[in-house]
């Protein structure tokens, strides 16, 4: 089964592109989906059996969507709230084994206060949903994931 989280806060503005988005997905048998304002360690429990995770977040660094698979990364700041990254490393720590990990991340442009998406978002939500839509009928395989016997 694949498990796609959308991770932001719905009253600051942008930010809650992620659960905006999910809440979008048509619902499926074999589809996992969850929005939490941030991600913590206890998520590991509901992300470690999935096949394949896809965490979707706003960014202020980029201009256009990007999805990317990921790896695990080291736990860094201060507080419970993780990176994607982190999290897979909390979830290979404590169950040995990690899911394939992506990442989409939406250009957010407003993270005042707010319920409202920008309108350079909302202009990007049927591109993020065209791109989950494509996640879920494939299964891309991470740069690298390949043994040297399969390539």
């Amino acid at each position: 089964m694949d498990v796609i989280i959308g991770i932001g806060n719905r009253l600051r503005g942008d930010d809650g592109v992620g659960p905006h988005v999910v809440d979008a997905l048509m619902p499926r048998s074999d589809l996992e989906t969850m929005t939490v304002h941030q991600l913590v360690p206890e998520l590991s429990e509901q992300i470690h059996a999935a096949e394949r995770v896809l965490f979707v977040d706003a960014c202020i660094d980029r201009d256009a969507i990007a999805l990317t698979p990921i790896a695990p990364s080291e736990h860094r700041g201060l507080g419970h709230a993780c990176a994607p990254g982190a999290l897979l490393s909390w979830t290979q720590l404590v169950f040995g084994e990690i899911p394939d990990a992506w990442l989409l991340r939406i250009p957010g442009a407003d993270f005042d206060l707010g319920e409202r998406l920008s309108q350079r978002t909302q202009r990007l939500l049927p591109d993020a949903l065209d791109r989950i839509e494509q996640w879920i009928a494939t299964c891309p395989e991470p740069a690298g994931s390949r043994s040297e016997e399969e390539a």
